[in-house]
């Protein structure tokens, strides 16, 4: 009898998705999804603002933004190292979005982008960590490895 339970239990598994399997995460309140828009729209208009006019939603934005995180990371305040990730993290996670489709979603105390059913990534943290570490922990590294990842689930 226990095999037969484990075998239902194993086949239940196997049918479900890894995101309906492990992930447990909540929608983000409108709120919340209106100030990370504004974020990722304010990194835009402040490149338009500084003569980078071409700064839009995609891939070499986000490398250009990915090297002045790099280059400019020593010089900023302690207030520009906690207000920054948030900012252009919203725009990463929005970059993402637009690319690969996805929302944003709160797992825990964070917010991150869910990509496919299973894949969540945190563009947020993921710019903090730039500015901490630098070009080892590059957002661009980070985009073309999320890019690759939610091809590789597409295709499964």
């Amino acid at each position: 009898m226990k095999i037969a339970y484990i075998i239902f239990f194993v086949f239940l598994t196997f049918n479900l998705s890894a995101g309906e399997r492990f992930l447990n995460y909540d929608d983000v309140p409108q709120q919340i999804l209106e100030r990370i828009k504004e974020g990722a729209n304010h990194t835009i208009t402040q490149m338009h603002s500084q003569g980078v006019t071409a700064f839009d939603y995609n891939e070499d934005s986000v490398r250009l933004l990915s090297d002045i995180i790099t280059n400019e990371r020593l010089h900023l305040s302690e207030q520009a190292k906690m207000l920054l990730p948030e900012i252009w993290g919203a725009y990463l996670g929005e970059v993402l979005i637009r690319k690969l489709g996805g929302k944003w979603v709160k797992l825990g105390d964070q917010y991150g982008v869910i990509i496919g059913k299973s894949h969540i990534c945190f563009p947020l943290n993921k710019v903090h960590k730039q500015i901490v570490n630098g070009e080892v922990d590059s957002i661009y590294g980070f985009y073309l490895s999320t890019v690759k990842t939610a091809n590789a689930l597409a295709e499964q």
